[in-house]
């Protein structure tokens, strides 16, 4: 299934907070970040040709600094759903429903000793060092999500035992990096990550629990969940070329830059657009041609503001290419 392109924001944001020059790798592949729509969404298969282009020479410790860069905002209805929940045994039914809705890759589930419960998180892959370093963004990101949260729900944080997927590091100085952010209940070597706190947490009553504004912001996550899954098929290469255009407002990438984030040589994507009767012409007028129908009716925007929006220099050329298109200009088609 298709994921919102926040996740892939979210992570940027975190990279770039952390000190990693990602703007820069981002411009090989013609991608600016402050141009992404914030409201497209995105094919796993792109993602992770995206994600290896801006995770490559990033070492994967470097993880940990990332996720701590994540924020509450960034999970939408999704947030409102679960501080609106009538407990915490609620919030985290909720949260592992609705994971698709959150930016980890991997899996979440509940786990149970004596008289303790834990969250777990299983890492998509951890063999690799693209794979260990999204495990170490995501589990530090769901362990500050989990702080967050409970000051955002106005209760304190329970005592948490951390089990980390990880090898104990060698050095002194990289384990009190660990210890400094999750603190001295944690341990190494585990098969997955492991949040372990008392079992009476789960029957915890969150102060802001209401069942009206859950009830609304469960719809919109069924909702969203529902769009996301619209399409579950296996992208043809004309489907993967539309979903990167899709993800940024302005200038398009070229076809060099598309080629590049897609891992295939120019000449490779020119042919085989050819072989199925398309071009990265006629792909990247359609985009444009879509968005631009999508950003008139949304009525919330000026012609020449839909126009930048677009990446047209000027509001002539995008009535010229409008009428040409539509046959009637902008406003026309507005009346």
């Amino acid at each position: 299934m298709k994921r919102s392109v926040l996740s892939l924001m979210y992570l940027i944001q975190g990279m770039r907070k952390a000190g990693i020059d990602v703007d820069q790798k981002l411009q090989t592949i013609g991608l600016r970040i402050d141009a992404l729509d914030a409201t497209s969404v995105i094919h796993p298969s792109l993602e992770w040709d995206v994600l290896k282009v801006i995770g490559h020479d990033v070492p994967p410790e470097q993880g940990m600094f990332i996720g701590q860069h994540y924020a509450l905002a960034g999970y939408g209805p999704l947030l409102m759903l679960l501080v609106t929940s009538p407990n915490i045994r609620t919030v985290l039914e909720q949260g592992m429903r609705f994971q698709q809705l959150t930016h980890l890759t991997g899996q979440l589930g509940l786990d149970f000793r004596e008289h303790q419960a834990a969250l777990c998180y299983r890492p998509q892959n951890i063999n690799s060092p693209l794979g260990l370093l999204l495990a170490q963004s995501e589990i530090s990101g769901t362990y500050k999500f989990i702080r967050d949260l409970y000051k955002m729900m106005g209760l304190a944080s329970p005592q948490i035992q951390i089990e980390l997927p990880f090898d104990l590091p060698s050095e002194a100085q990289q384990l009190q990096v660990y210890h400094d952010y999750y603190g001295q209940q944690v341990s190494f070597g585990a098969p997955f990550a492991s949040f372990w706190f008392e079992q009476s947490v789960l029957d915890v009553k969150i102060p802001s629990a209401d069942a009206m504004t859950f009830n609304l912001y469960e719809a919109k996550c069924i909702a969203e969940l529902n769009r996301l899954n619209a399409d579950e098929t296996v992208p043809s290469l004309i489907q993967r070329v539309q979903d990167y255009l899709e993800l940024q407002t302005g200038v398009m990438p070229s076809m060099a830059e598309t080629a590049q984030a897609l891992n295939l040589p120019e000449r490779t994507l020119r042919h085989q657009l050819q072989q199925l009767g398309s071009s990265y012409k006629q792909i990247r007028e359609y985009i444009i041609k879509d968005k631009a129908l999508r950003l008139i009716e949304y009525n919330e925007y000026s012609i020449e503001m839909i126009a930048e929006l677009l990446g047209y220099s000027e509001p002539a050329a995008f009535n010229h290419a409008f009428k040409r298109w539509f046959g009637q200009s902008p406003r026309q088609y507005l009346k």
